[in-house]
């Protein structure tokens, strides 16, 4: 597209500016003013064949794409035609893509799992719908303004297959997509499935933890042939700091024949999880090839028990060029490679690449170690308001007789309140993912602290049949993210500890940066007392002229953080030796030892300001001041990832929002009968 659309309207959208632009489209930030909201404008690039043929099958992709609604998927306002333009109109993601965090390096690791978990749970949900994504790539994985995962670009290269691309999205025989990512079956032309979107998350999985792509060559066809032929690179070679058990979980992801991969998403994300639970007491030998699977080969993703899965084979193009021609040959050759490299890996493992890898890294031979006995996860979003949303992602469950479903129910154990979320589908295999948004748009970690999965043959108000599967935590974790997300009698007019936090805060960084606009010495003091003494609670004179004041509340930043502080002790404390509840606690617990460090900087600073005799020595404490009395709210985006992220030196009060949210997350597990 060589026109820019700035200034112009589709629709009820107006365009304001260019965001990005690529081979398949052009995407713009527009504005709606009649729900004042921003969105993302993206206009297919001018093709020849948009026929009707092409229209009618723009409608029925962009109807199939609006009908996914997930908490990870990017969702679809509109669709039209309008002034010989097709466009998609979707939620605008104003934290970039995963993409922009890769150009920085390698993501920590809980990043990734994290990552990892929720396009997990969105790649499931679509495979269930019968939709296959066929592009995952960093690109197409975008970030909302708290750094979760939306998977965009759901049947675009459906769509733009057969047609005219550009030569980054094109590779032999009509084969559509991003070669860097692409599966070996999807590179040669094979009908395909959802495990291929598996072998794509493993590339951005692989790439996201090295910062690197696991095969690179001068072109397109060579990296296609790279992946039908080449074992992946070992992650130890670019990423020595990662956990050993993490190569056999990407070996497997990124197996050549899907029957060897995962069977679902959720599944290689829980096989992450796991293995970095491993970490710590044990490990198992690294592999020197992909991990194979050939006695229990992979069903072909049915979404469930009753409903059969067929996906639409990829179309071909005809009339092809001679140059195609050629590379049909060579591609075949290809083929025949890694046919011969299937038979010899299955009969002994490769040994080509461990060679030339163990010259720079022995390898690790340390006995396994025991597996954990989870049977899936629950994890709380916000979708409509905070912690509103619950997935319930589960693996290997029991099948059930005819006329049984498994339902499902939040529970608060300390009042025996319930909450129906619904009946869990799991396909044939035991696999399912429900996804609740509570209609009151209720913070449900403040209110439940359990999930129960009951065996019921009809509906009723509350569990009539046998409980089999539980996810809990403490009660008193429950209680405390009560208290400091929602409501507390410490609390500002029975308000949440967190908010009165930030407003004490942010009451300080205001008295901090008029401080900054001081015109003279006496007015510098003077609102440097004003920030200490709303941060302590105190009014102390402190500049001398006879009077201690504190125009803020008078209540402090401190005693929120003292009264925080008992609250995650206590959940802390009941929670003993769980360590999935120990880690997530000790989030907030690290966002306020932040906040107490800045706090106290903060007053140093100020003492400084207090004690100076002219304006020009202490510019540069002026200044930090109003850095770090902002860095108290916001945070600091230490490691220049482009999030605030639960580190040391990184989150604050802000993101014990997040932290909160994430403290409820639960481990399912089996019911065990005495």
């Amino acid at each position: 597209m060589t026109t820019s659309l700035t200034g112009q309207t589709l629709g009820k959208t107006t365009i304001q500016d260019l965001l990005g632009q690529g081979g398949m489209a052009t995407v713009y930030r527009g504005y709606q003013p009649d729900i004042d909201r921003f969105v993302a404008v993206k206009v297919m690039s001018s093709l020849p064949g948009q026929d009707q043929e092409f229209v009618e099958r723009f409608k029925l992709e962009a109807r199939t794409i609006a009908r996914l609604q997930h908490p990870h998927i990017l969702p679809l306002y509109d669709f039209g035609q309008e002034q010989g333009l097709f466009y998609l109109i979707t939620a605008y993601a104003p934290g970039g893509s995963i993409s922009d965090l890769i150009l920085k390096g390698a993501l920590p690791i809980p990043t990734v799992e994290r990552l990892l978990r929720e396009i997990a749970a969105a790649l499931d949900y679509a495979h269930r719908q019968n939709v296959i994504h066929r592009d995952i790539k960093p690109a197409n994985i975008l970030l909302d303004k708290e750094g979760h995962a939306l998977l965009a670009d759901f049947g675009i290269v459906k769509l733009l297959s057969g047609m005219n691309t550009s030569p980054a999205l094109t590779s032999t025989t009509g084969v559509i997509g991003t070669p860097a990512y692409m599966s070996p079956e999807q590179a040669n032309g094979a009908t395909i499935d959802g495990r291929s979107d598996i072998y794509g998350l493993g590339v951005v999985v692989y790439e996201m933890l090295t910062g690197r792509q696991p095969f690179s060559a001068e072109t397109p066809l060579q990296v296609l042939i790279k992946h039908l032929t080449e074992p992946p690179p070992l992650l130890r070679i670019h990423a020595a700091d990662v956990p050993p058990g993490l190569e056999v979980v990407l070996q497997r992801a990124l197996a050549k024949d899907p029957a060897d991969r995962y069977a679902t998403a959720n599944e290689f994300a829980n096989a992450f999880t796991s293995a970095l639970s491993q970490s710590s007491t044990g490990t198992m030998r690294l592999p020197e090839a992909p991990v194979t699977s050939a006695a229990t080969p992979a069903p072909v993703l049915p979404p469930t028990a009753n409903t059969t899965y067929a996906p639409p084979p990829v179309q071909q193009r005809s009339g092809q060029t001679t140059l195609v021609t050629v590379l049909l040959a060579v591609a075949a050759f290809a083929l025949a490679l890694v046919a011969f490299i299937t038979v010899t890996q299955r009969a002994a493992p490769l040994t080509a690449a461990a060679t030339t890898a163990s010259e720079t890294a022995p390898t690790l031979a340390i006995t396994a170690a025991p597996s954990v006995n989870t049977l899936g996860s629950a994890r709380y979003s916000t979708v409509n308001a905070l912690g509103d949303t619950l997935t319930l992602s589960a693996t290997n469950l029991a099948p059930l007789p005819a006329g049984s479903r498994y339902v499902v129910w939040l529970v608060n154990t300390a009042d025996d309140s319930l909450l129906l979320l619904g009946t869990l589908t799991v396909d044939v295999q035991g696999s399912g993912t429900l996804i609740y948004t509570d209609e009151e748009g209720r913070l449900l970690t403040a209110l439940y602290n359990q999930i129960s999965l009951s065996i019921e043959t009809e509906d009723a108000e509350e569990p009539k049949g046998e409980i089999v599967y539980l996810a809990t935590v403490p009660s008193a974790l429950t209680s405390a993210l009560r208290a400091i997300l929602l409501e507390s009698p410490d609390g500002l007019n029975g308000g949440s500890l967190l908010d009165g936090a930030i407003r004490e805060a942010t009451i300080a960084r205001q008295h901090a940066g008029y401080g900054s606009n001081a015109s003279n010495i006496s007015g510098l003091r003077l609102h440097a007392e004003h920030t200490i003494n709303i941060l302590q609670g105190t009014e102390e004179d402190l500049d001398g002229n006879g009077r201690g004041e504190n125009p803020g509340r008078g209540i402090g930043l401190a005693l929120f953080l003292d009264a925080i502080d008992a609250q995650v002790t206590t959940a802390s404390d009941e929670a003993g030796d769980d360590p999935l509840v120990q880690t997530q606690v000790e989030y907030v617990r690290v966002c306020v030892l932040n906040v107490r460090r800045w706090m106290d900087e903060v007053i140093a600073l100020e003492g400084e300001l207090l004690a100076a005799g002219d304006m020009a020595d202490v510019q540069a404490q002026i200044g930090r001041s109003t850095e770090t009395t902002a860095a108290i709210i916001d945070g600091v985006d230490l490691n220049g990832n482009g999030t605030v992220e639960l580190f040391e030196g990184e989150c604050a009060l802000r993101q014990i929002r997040e932290s909160g949210i994430l403290a409820g997350n639960l481990t399912l597990r089996a019911v065990e009968n005495d």
